[in-house]
């Protein structure tokens, strides 16, 4: 597995780590995610430090996302990332053991296994990460 594969596959993870108090200063990020013009649902968003933890989130039906950097911390380190977005899921189940057929992947890879995104996060501040992406 490459490393954005390896990351991509931590997302959910990401939400359920803690770091406790006093980790790293992280700043908010937030946005909207579309292809070909229509909100993306259900995508996976990572952004990828150049050393560090990634933060990761989910977007919703409108295509928003806020990250996620440990649990109860919003956010991501400030400096450049690597962003990846992806829509393929492998198959799973929910709690009560229901499957979850797996998902295959919609965005082009040069969103995600192979991505020329990048995002520069500020600290001090909310950021606005708004992606235009096109099949």
């Amino acid at each position: 597995m490459n490393r954005i594969s390896a990351i991509i596959a931590l997302v959910p993870s990401l939400f359920f780590l803690g770091c406790g108090d006093g980790g790293p200063g992280i700043a908010g990020v937030e946005g909207t995610v579309t292809l070909d013009g229509q909100p993306l649902a259900d995508a996976s968003v990572v952004f990828a430090p150049q050393s560090g933890r990634p933060a990761g989130a989910k977007t919703d039906a409108e295509g928003r996302y806020e990250l996620s950097f440990s649990q109860g911390r919003k956010g991501a380190m400030p400096g450049v990332h690597r962003v990846m977005i992806s829509t393929a899921a492998d198959a799973s189940q929910t709690a009560d053991g229901q499957p979850i057929p797996a998902r295959k992947e919609t965005v082009p890879a040069k969103y995600n296994a192979s991505t020329e995104l990048e995002f520069t996060v500020e600290s001090g501040k909310t950021n606005v990460a708004n992606f235009n992406l096109t099949s």
